[in-house]
């Protein structure tokens, strides 16, 4: 590869990474072992959090690189400096990686239970029609937001089969509330 080609391709993979936006779904995977230890009294296995942390978190990162696509337009204003709207990415770039992350977060959901797999989906699934046309909702779009925080929380007890663990749904309420009131003030 010649110096320039070089150049533009670690240009690009910054600028992929950086649509990762890691402290949002750091976080997010944070809440899913929370959840776990809410529901268990204690740490599952390793490998339960190792896969149950990285559905959430692969989820997470689908949402934000979503976010950042449908949005591109006030981001070119509100905030140029982001992968896309800088032009280190494409659309094409940020839908593949969407899709590849999307799989990820799948996959470790399935490799969980059935049912936390759905789970997975149900979130996606909001968090998707969230970016794509509920954003400028107003109330529902932001009540959208917060049920997936609270969902963290959720997912946790699913994942380690105690999904009707009363400290989970208060811990999951709770935090859906307090996201509910941040982002409404």
């Amino acid at each position: 590869m010649g110096g320039n080609t070089v150049i533009m391709f670690r240009a690009k993979m910054l600028g992929l990474f950086h649509l990762f936006r890691f402290e949002l779904p750091f976080t997010a995977g944070v809440c899913v072992i929370l959840g776990e230890l809410l529901a268990l009294g204690k740490l599952p296995t390793t490998i339960e959090i190792v896969l149950e942390f990285l559905s959430v978190f692969f989820i997470s990162v689908s949402s934000l690189i979503l976010n950042d696509y449908f949005y591109i337009e006030i981001d070119k204003i509100n905030a140029p400096e982001r992968p896309l709207p800088a032009g280190l990415v494409t659309g094409q770039d940020v839908i593949l990686l969407s899709i590849v992350v999307t799989m990820l977060g799948f996959i470790a959901g399935y490799l969980i239970s059935l049912e936390a797999l759905l789970v997975v989906i149900l979130v996606w699934a909001v968090v998707f029609f969230y970016n794509w046309w509920f954003k400028k909702a107003g109330f529902i779009g932001n009540l959208m937001v917060s049920f997936s925080v609270g969902m963290t929380f959720v997912f946790g007890g699913v994942a380690v089969d105690r999904l009707f663990e009363k400290i989970v749904w208060f811990f999951a309420i709770m935090v859906m509330l307090i996201d509910l009131g941040v982002v409404i003030k």
